[in-house]
């Protein structure tokens, strides 16, 4: 591993076989554990169903205190993959960059991002599913670099994208990344895989890859199922006679 940026305390690390030039017109896909955990769930399903190579990670000041192994060996908080195929490179937030520095990882991702020439970003987040208007699945919301003909309802203005995700967002904007945020309607105070499929769908359309949601569909039935046999034990235990002494 070397360290291709060093910047007010956050250090971006890549393989010694991969380069600028590799990456360079790639597509660049992030998320993190906001509402519905749908950026995580998504972007981590993307590294498992295309087989993508780890190829860095990233250091911050305040590095979260945990670690575990994967089936690629000892996992970090925040990796970097990449599949050739599709020239796509997922970064994987398994925790979100402590308060103080939230706003350095963005910036000086998004500077790397910008010198590397990645062709576009897909950030990926969960928008509260008491907004949905009809039946529609998602919203979207474009930096102005952004050219694709959109498909989807942008987001409603005065709406709030908050946390990691917003920065990514604002520093794209900045730096003149051609950028789309892809927000599936979740259920906002819980993990959603039926969400994260959604937006996993979305994403494998833009690339032209065909990606199986299935298995984040069955995750989301068990939960589902799971849920709706607490409330019916609840709801047993709330209907039974009070005895007092």
């Amino acid at each position: 591993m070397h360290a291709v940026t060093n910047e007010r305390g956050i250090r971006i690390f890549l393989s010694d076989d991969i380069g600028s030039e590799e990456l360079r017109g790639s597509v660049f896909i992030t998320g993190f554990k906001g509402f519905g955990a749908a950026g995580y769930i998504a972007t981590k399903y993307l590294v498992y169903k295309l087989e993508m190579q780890r190829i860095g990670m990233v250091t911050v000041g305040y590095m979260p205190e945990f670690s575990f192994r994967d089936e690629y060996g000892l996992a970090f908080p925040f990796e970097i993959f990449r599949d050739p195929d599709s020239n796509t490179v997922v970064l994987l937030n398994h925790d979100i960059p402590d308060a103080k520095e939230r706003s350095a990882y963005a910036e000086v991702v998004t500077k790397w991002l910008r010198d590397i020439g990645v062709r576009k970003e897909i950030l990926i987040g969960g928008l509260d599913k008491k907004f949905r208007i009809g039946e529609e699945e998602l919203r979207v919301l474009p930096t102005s670099w952004y050219r694709e003909v959109l498909s989807d309802p942008i987001m409603d203005k005065w709406l709030l994208i908050i946390g990691p995700l917003a920065l990514f967002l604002m520093y794209a904007e900045l730096y003149g990344i051609p950028a789309l945020t892809v927000l599936p309607y979740v259920e906002a105070f819980r993990h959603d895989p039926r969400a994260a499929a959604i937006a996993v769908r979305k994403v494998g359309g833009m690339l032209g890859v065909e990606i199986d949601v299935s298995e984040l569909y069955e995750e989301a039935k068990r939960f589902e199922e799971e849920l709706e046999k607490l409330a019916k034990a609840v709801e047993k235990e709330e209907g039974k006679e009070s005895i007092y002494m």
